[in-house]
């Protein structure tokens, strides 16, 4: 049997950490390790536990999720972070993603979408639920071109995929190619076009034009 995926829950309402940690307990691929309500806890669990994913809220008391995040990417590679918002405000989005986020769930998501994040972002990809995408994409389209590099067919077609939301699978089942591939491929990507991962692929697609609505 494989090893559960170790999740640590930060977020400051009592009923939607009760509700967060119910929810990894109820599958077997994933086991919540630890619990914190703001994000001094949430930089000291990450010390003490060094869990594999840290499901984050973005707006608590004392020191935001935000903050937490951007202090525990300068720590190291781990954990990967999801972040937990109910995407009242654009610039906070913005912000955790500049900050290091790998990902970003709606508050309210089903344990189907919450368990599916965690293992995709521990698998190394960037998560967004397709309500972000549509929000990244009305906000980001508003705005002027964004300068990159001259891409080649195959990575502008790449880079198109990745903007639909397309998981590195369901893209090598498109393209008649392996994963393995494919992931060396988007991580190609990643390293020309200046990105860091793959919320800043999509993002970059539609505010280059490569990918349109």
């Amino acid at each position: 049997m494989a090893v559960p995926i170790r999740v640590v829950v930060v977020d400051d309402q009592p009923a939607m950490l009760t509700s967060l940690t119910r929810m990894l307990a109820r599958v077997p691929v994933t086991e919540c390790v630890g619990e914190g309500r703001d994000g001094f806890d949430a930089i000291r669990l990450v010390e003490t536990l060094d869990p594999d994913v840290l499901l984050i809220d973005l707006l608590m008391p004392k020191m935001g999720g935000i903050e937490a995040i951007r202090r525990i990417a300068g720590m190291g590679p781990r954990p990967r972070m999801i972040a937990l918002t109910t995407m009242s405000d654009d610039e906070t989005f913005t912000e955790a993603l500049q900050a290091g986020a790998a990902g970003f769930l709606l508050k309210g998501s089903t344990v189907g979408e919450i368990v599916h994040a965690v293992q995709v972002v521990h698998e190394g990809e960037g998560m967004l639920s397709p309500e972000l995408v549509t929000r990244l994409i009305a906000r980001y389209t508003r705005e002027a071109p964004a300068d990159i590099p001259e891409l080649g067919d195959s990575d502008a077609a790449l880079l198109r995929l990745v903007a639909q939301g397309l998981s590195n699978d369901e893209i090598a089942e498109q393209r008649h190619l392996s994963p393995a591939t494919v992931k060396s491929y988007v991580s190609r990507l990643l390293a020309r076009t200046g990105c860091r991962d793959r919320a800043q692929l999509v993002i970059l697609a539609y505010r280059s034009g490569i990918a349109v609505v």
